[in-house]
């Protein structure tokens, strides 16, 4: 009985073929507007050529702090070098040196700049800036302490950070999902028949209990919208180029962010019995997801609290898919799968329950 229902209401939702295919076309229209929008915000820096400094050192003590700059400076792409005597401005000049740094005696510094060469000459003037006006107990601090030669012991570790991405890849992820959370606009043809045709009352009779009255609506409904997402998702790759990381994860993750869009839709169905009042509910509630999720403004430069994107299940989802795209690995997969499996079981119990309360009652 439960085969027949699903696929009489799959029937029912392919009549309403234009929800399907403004689904599919949708995103894929956001997608190509807002990587364009953003395209320049999220261009990959690339650096120029490398910067040529040069200092001298007043005292001995300062061949130390050298020792210490200078990894420092080539990981900024800086080159120092050393010239122990000469005019400086000529120097700069005939060396055409980005600036000059003088160690003075008393630990102070002196920089010279080159204006034919300001932007170099910036990055020289930070990069020693910040690194000399730390005080002696911060480096002690971040050193960790004196080792037994009496010498301080310098711990080096590399930040952990992620790879960037393009405005493509991110979109043309994230508007998939968030497409995938309007799950209710494919259900919208099995309502209408429901209301048209009495399809609960005549229900009441066939035994079947409120599971099962359930999965009849939530099995074709996420079939219709996880088939959706894949061929929108398949036209972006085709057509933009988009990458997404570990298919098969990622697939899941879709999947299972279309059931939990879906059991959410039902809830608020079963609890509405109003296909409009459902409809705009539910979209009120994604769209804020979605807007605190990154969405619509990237999250890595949204400045919306921390504690909001997180309590978006749109935010968990969105990071773990172009994490997976742009490092092949990430954290959120997990809190992505237990937010939607959370969502997925909880609204699916209560729309269940408020069936059977209203199939009580005698109002369905």
């Amino acid at each position: 009985m439960i085969r027949y229902l699903v696929k009489n209401n799959f029937k029912l939702m392919m009549r309403s073929a234009t929800n399907i295919l403004l689904y599919i076309v949708t995103p894929i229209i956001l997608v190509a507007m807002l990587s364009s929008a953003f395209g320049d915000m999220m261009e990959k820096y690339e650096s120029g050529d490398s910067v040529k400094a040069g200092y001298r050192l007043e005292a001995a003590a300062g061949s130390e702090i050298i020792d210490y700059i200078k990894p420092v400076a080539e990981e900024e792409n800086i080159n120092l070098y050393e010239y122990s005597d000469g005019d400086i401005e000529k120097l700069i000049r005939e060396e055409e040196l980005a600036g000059f740094v003088v160690f003075e005696e008393d630990g102070g510094y002196t920089i010279y700049e080159n204006d034919a060469e300001k932007y170099g000459a910036k990055a020289l003037e930070y990069m020693i800036t910040t690194f000399l006006t730390r005080s002696a107990a911060e480096i002690m601090t971040a050193a960790g302490g004196v080792g037994e030669s009496g010498e301080v012991e310098l711990v080096l570790e590399k930040a952990s950070f992620m790879e960037p991405i393009d405005a493509v890849d991110y979109y043309g992820i994230i508007e998939v999902v968030y497409f995938g959370w309007c799950a209710i606009v494919c259900g919208a043809g099995i309502f209408t028949a429901e209301k048209k045709y009495h399809i609960g009352k005549k229900l009441e009779v066939s035994g079947l209990s409120g599971v099962k009255l359930y999965l009849a609506k939530f099995i074709p409904m996420v079939l219709v919208v996880s088939v959706s997402s894949i061929i929108s998702a398949l036209i972006t790759i085709l057509v933009f180029g988009v990458h997404w990381g570990a298919p098969l994860l990622s697939f899941l993750i879709v999947v299972l962010s279309a059931a939990a869009s879906t059991a959410f839709g039902l809830m608020v169905y079963s609890i509405t019995q109003n296909t409009v009042v459902t409809i705009i509910g539910v979209f009120a509630v994604v769209w804020f997801m979605g807007f605190w999720g990154g969405s619509f403004e990237t999250y890595m430069f949204s400045s919306h609290p921390q504690i909001l994107k997180d309590i978006s299940p749109i935010y968990h989802v969105n990071r773990a898919l172009v994490e997976l795209s742009c490092m092949g690995h990430s954290d959120y997969v997990v809190s992505s799968i237990v937010f939607t499996l959370g969502i997925m079981v909880i609204c699916s119990l209560v729309a269940v329950l408020t069936g059977t309360i209203r199939r009580g009652k005698g109002e369905c």
